[in-house]
Parts: structure tokens; sequence; C-alpha cells
């Protein structure tokens, strides 16, 4: 796995970074977005930063693991939940050296699909932009419900009032929600840095459950191989696919490791803090997802997990450490309001960089004064006030929000040996030995395959069925309309299926030989 590293084109200290794409975007016309337009982030962030922000992904552990626990047994959720983490640090090697190409571009794998694939088929860069935004966006709902939900089992048991909005009953878990919602949303609009001091503070407060489940079981006498049982075929379903439709559902918190690349060009040394960073994140989470569900699947648990499957976290850890039970819902409330910040910090960078490229509405394209994208982070938070509103019960868009998030990783993963084809003499400041190739490849082909059959197979992890595939195409098929608004209404240019340009503009002025110009 070897990769060559060259060292970051960065001036003096103070000065914005200067990367291969800037000078082309001085002529790419605004609609084609070829090249990485000039933006205002403040570049105030380090790899280790970028190492806090990933935190927030073994928080989401805490959420899908029990479901998981109760449907096909601890052996089986413990194989596939390691399985789908090995797969997503190795996407992230990938897309580190995307990452490098691009690395000005704002808004992360979903723009590198853009880019790679834009002179090709242009609705591949909406379709990858919504697809993940959506997928982030939606699950800030699903984190603040469970929030809600923790506060009145621990706290506030009396608190069972609720109304009918008239599409959903709304009670105090909702209300809670959205507290916690608007309380995220203020954070990340006053700057990144003030963001980064919650993330750092509640990321100790997740790592109490992450060591606590790891290591305790083990010492504690109640852990035994004989409860890693398997219910894998219970629904009727061939294994392998309940398997698979499992890894589906699975890969909607684990492959957000991802996310460390929507903040890269705002890394002080933008190569190998964005290097270090996807890479440390990467090597992380297949330490914690293969440690704490071991240690909580060979406690036996699975019934408690059927019946309560984020609550009953707090019995287990009382159970290890007894009185603790307060503690760990601290701690897993602190873990969901952690997954609330970088979500809406992510999903807002990634409408914001859709707008810069052309892709979206340029009205989320503005930087407020504390240069973060402001109002694409407010229409995040408009998003998710709806859904617990009338909605209610947020899971119901999971099975849309997945497969948005999956297309942008196939996107993603074909962008990067597409690149490899078209510009293989683009400046790589991250190059991966020739051997990523077929990795990435069987990457791609295995990411296709779990998004068909679980698409196919939503109905057996109870996530969602038809209505929910639907509300992902409408999802994905605005994006397009959206795009074609921008393009032609908006920048008043030509709505073209192929960009106009190469790719030695999309990799920059030092890209080398090419494939010809498509037009």
């Amino acid at each position: 796995m070897s990769d060559s590293f060259q060292p970051d084109n960065i001036e003096a200290a103070g000065v914005r970074a200067v990367d291969a794409g800037t000078v082309a975007a001085a002529v790419a016309p605004a609609s084609t977005a070829a090249t990485a337009p000039a933006h205002d982030y403040a570049k105030t962030l380090r790899w280790w930063d970028g190492f806090a922000i990933s935190l927030s992904i073994p928080a989401a552990l805490f959420i899908n693991l029990g479901y998981a626990l109760g449907a096909i047994g601890a052996l089986p959720a413990l194989v596939l939940v390691a399985i789908v983490a090995v797969l997503a640090c190795l996407q992230n090697f990938v897309y580190s050296e995307l990452a490098g190409i691009f690395r000005d571009r704002i808004g992360g794998i979903a723009m590198y699909a853009n880019q790679s694939w834009r002179r090709r088929f242009t609705p591949v860069g909406p379709l990858a932009a919504f697809g993940c935004w959506f997928s982030w966006s939606s699950s800030l709902a699903i984190y603040g419900l469970q929030i809600g939900y923790l506060v009145q089992a621990e706290w506030l048991p009396s608190q069972t009032w609720s109304f009918s909005t008239g599409t959903a009953d709304f009670g105090f878990p909702h209300l809670v929600a959205i507290v916690v919602l608007l309380a995220g949303w203020v954070l990340n609009i006053l700057g990144m840095r003030l963001a980064m001091w919650i993330i750092y503070v509640t990321g100790v407060f997740i790592l109490i459950p992450i060591i606590g489940f790891a290591l305790a079981p083990f010492l504690s006498g109640e852990w035994s191989w004989s409860n890693l049982g398997s219910t894998l075929t219970a629904s009727g379903a061939p294994g392998w696919q309940t398997a698979i439709a499992w890894m589906f559902v699975l890969a909607w918190s684990v492959y957000g490791i991802e996310a460390v690349a929507s903040f890269v060009p705002e890394f002080k040394q933008t190569v190998s803090d964005t290097r270090r960073a996807l890479r440390v994140a990467g090597f992380f989470v297949i330490g914690v997802y293969a440690l704490v569900p071991l240690g909580i699947g060979g406690l036996g648990l699975e019934a408690e997990a059927t019946e309560n499957p984020v609550s009953f976290y707090l019995g287990a850890f009382e159970t290890l450490i007894p009185g603790s039970s307060g503690l760990m819902t601290v701690c897993l409330i602190a873990g969901l309001m952690l997954l609330m910040v970088m979500t809406t910090a992510d999903g807002g960078r990634v409408l914001h960089g859709s707008a810069v490229d052309g892709l979206t509405i340029s009205q989320l394209g503005k930087l407020n004064r504390f240069k973060v994208p402001g109002v694409a982070m407010t229409l995040d938070v408009v998003v998710n006030v709806v859904l617990i509103v009338f909605v209610g019960e947020a899971l119901a868009v999971v099975v849309a929000g997945i497969m948005g998030y999956l297309v942008c990783h196939i996107f993603a993963l074909s962008g990067f040996l597409l690149m490899r084809r078209d510009a293989p003499n683009a400046d790589r400041p991250i190059h991966l030995g020739p051997q990523w190739v077929p990795i990435a490849w069987a990457l791609l082909i295995i990411d296709i395959t779990i998004l068909i059959v679980g698409v196919a197979s939503a109905g057996i992890t109870g996530y969602g069925g038809p209505r929910e595939v639907i509300i992902g195409i409408v999802v994905l098929s605005t994006s397009v309309i959206l795009y074609w608004y921008r393009t032609v209404v908006q920048d008043k240019q030509p709505f073209r299926l192929r960009a106009v340009g190469t790719a030695a503009e999309a990799a920059g002025p030092n890209a080398g030989p090419v494939a010809p110009e498509v037009r």
C-alpha cells in the first residue's frame, strides 16, 4: 500500500495556499466549473482536527449496532461491521489521492466525482452531491430524536405528553431534538474553530464508552464466545442476501469517515494534513468497529438490543461498571451531539461546494462573516425540523439516504479510475501505487453490489421499503432539475450532458498529456 508523498505548495504563513487548479479557474466558464474557484474558507485546521472530526463516526456505531445485534445476532453483526469498516478505510486511501489533486475544492468526495465525470456525463455531479448531502442531512433528525429518547428515559420518564401535527405525533423527544438541532446549527455558523472546541469536548466523552466496551467486557467475567450467536436466516431470506442488506445499512454510518475530505481546503498544510487525517481516521474506525462490537457481542445482549436498540447500552455499561448508567447516558448524548455538529458542518460544505461548482442554485454558495456556509447549513436545519415535526420517526428516510450516499461513493471511486486514465500525468502530491487501481475496481464492484442488493432487500432490515426508495429517487432527480436551473436560468449557459473541457483543466495546469477533449 505504498504511495509517494510530495510536500505542500504553500506560501508563507498567513497567505492562502495556491494549488494547481487556481490559474485555470480564471478562464473557466462558471457553469462548467472545470477548475477550483476561489473561496474564502479560513485555513485553521490541522490533521488532528480532521481526526477529531472523524470521532463522530464511531459515535454512530451506538445507533446501528443495536439494531443489527437484535436482528441477526452478535456474530454476523461483528463480522459485517468489521468488513464495512475495512472497506471504508480502503476507500479513504483512494480518496486521499483525489483530495491531493483537487485540494482547493470544497465539498469532499462529491466534488471529486463531479470533476472526474463532468467530461463524460455532467449530471453525475449533482447526483453525487445531493446523494451525499441528503444522507448526511436527514441523519440530523435521527440523532436528535435519539438524544430526546435518552433524556426522557434517564431523567424525565414522566414527560410522556404528545400531540398530533397532522402527519405525526410530536412529544418531548421531538422538542429536545429541535433544541439540540438548533444548538448545533448555532455552534457551526459562528465559525469552525468554535465548532472544533465542541467536537474535542464531546469527542472525549464518546471515547469513554468506546474504550469501556472495547476493554471492560473481557475483564468482567461476563464475556463469553458462546454468546456470539447468529440469527442471520431468521428473516426467511437467504443468509447472503440478509448479510448484504445489513452491510447496506451499516455503510450509512461507517463510510462516513470520508467526511474529513470535505474540510481539505481548511487544513493549514493542505496536502500533508489531508493525507494523515484521512488515513488515521480509516485505521481508527477499523479498530473501534472491530473491538467494540466484539466486546458488546460477547455479553449476550441480543434480547435487550431487540427491545431497546439504543438505550440497552445503558444497562450494559451499568453491568460492567456499577453506578455508571448516568455517565453512559451523558456520553451517548455527547457522541450524538458530536455527530450533529459534524454532520451540519459537512452537509453544509457539500451544498456550498455544489453551488460554487455550478451544480445547484447559486444562493447556497455564500459564506457568512465567519467564513462558513451559513445559508447551506441553515437549509439543513429547516429540512430536519420538517422531518421531526411532520415525519416523526425519521428512520423512515434512512433507505433513501443510504441509496444516495452509495451512489456518491460509486461515482467517487470510479472517478479515481477515470482520472488515472484521463490524466495519468496530473499533479498528484499524494500518489498511490499501481496496486490501488485493482483495489479501487474491487471496492467499486462491492459498493455496486451492496447498493443493488440493499435497495432490493430493504424490507429485510426493517429500515424502509419501496416508498423510501421512491423518496431517494425523487431527491436525486431533484438535483438534476436544480442543476438545469442553475446552468440555464442563473448562469445563462447551454445545458450540456458532457462538459466542454479536458481532464487537464480539472487536474490543473501540471496535468500533462491527457485524453482528447470532449465536446
